[in-house]
């Protein structure tokens, strides 16, 4: 119960002080917000079933908040080139200090899905599993996805403005096939099997998770606003309707780049952490 109270408070307190809009305060709101929302989703996860990512990972969960300042880097890289958001300030503000502040933010991205995540799988699984028929996955089929993938980033350079979508799916299209191949616990293993329970978990998580970034973010400042080409309309707090409907395949990004980072930095053990369905799950060789 006690991240749980101490997440909610956080939340509270944090959540009206950035909508306060009070100089210097709100600025630096923004990470303990998601601190709070951090510690909430593991709070609950303790709290239903005595269990959660902090507790799996231990001190290893500290390292989700440094893998995440490059992995949202990659995005603000990818957005020089589509301009689908950009920041508005209270105050001019140097590169320097956007860089160091925008950076700490950061760092809250993938300890808040992953930790959603989990919950969502907690409670899916415990009320059923999410099962297809299970198929094979051949190794032809991996470099064909990776070329996808490559072919993807290429065209956001290229016409930006009709490939804009590309952003929250290209990735994926490469690290899953790639983690996959070395055996890492990827979620292609679990679909090959015909279990899809932890993807969707990722995906609804993420969703969800997403409409508390728009919603805290709508009467923050700084905050971020959205000029996407023909899909600008409809707009649920700064975010159009239909843009959210990259969440859930960016929660599948987070969650491969991460298995991806931890896999190479602990020859895997540290990643197996990250799959709640088994404690002993054993590496998985991809089909020829």
């Amino acid at each position: 119960m006690g991240l749980l109270i101490t997440g909610i408070l956080l939340c509270a307190t944090s959540w009206a002080v950035a909508w306060s809009r009070v100089p210097l305060y709100s600025e630096h709101a923004f990470f303990p917000l998601w601190l709070g929302y951090i510690l909430v989703a593991n709070g609950l996860t303790e709290w239903l079933y005595r269990d959660s990512l902090i507790r799996r990972m231990r001190f290893s969960f500290l390292l989700l908040f440094i893998i995440s300042i490059p992995f949202w880097w990659f995005f603000e890289f990818i957005n020089l080139t589509v301009k689908n958001w950009n920041y508005v300030f209270p105050r001019p503000i140097s590169q320097i200090n956007f860089a160091i502040q925008a950076s700490i933010d950061f760092s809250t991205v993938v300890p808040a899905v992953l930790s959603a995540s989990f919950l969502g799988f907690k409670i899916l699984s415990a009320r059923t599993r999410i099962r297809f028929p299970s198929f094979e996955i051949r190794r032809r089929w991996l470099s064909v996805s990776i070329l996808i993938g490559v072919v993807s980033l290429c065209l956001l350079g290229l016409i930006p403005d009709l490939t804009f979508p590309l952003v929250w799916v290209a990735p994926t299209f490469i690290v899953e096939p790639f983690i996959y191949s070395l055996g890492y616990p990827s979620l292609l293993a679990q679909v090959k099997k015909g279990d899809w329970t932890h993807p969707v978990a990722i995906m609804a998580a993420t969703f969800v998770t997403g409409i508390f970034w728009e919603m805290w973010n709508f009467y923050s400042l700084p905050k971020w606003v959205y000029t996407i080409p023909y899909i600008g309309f409809w707009k649920i707090f700064e975010m159009p309707f239909l843009g959210y409907f990259g969440y859930p395949f960016f929660g599948i990004i987070v969650y491969s780049f991460t298995v991806f980072m931890f896999s190479v930095l602990a020859n895997g053990e540290t990643a197996r952490g990250l799959v709640p369905w088994s404690d002993s799950d054993q590496r998985v060789a991809a089909s020829d």
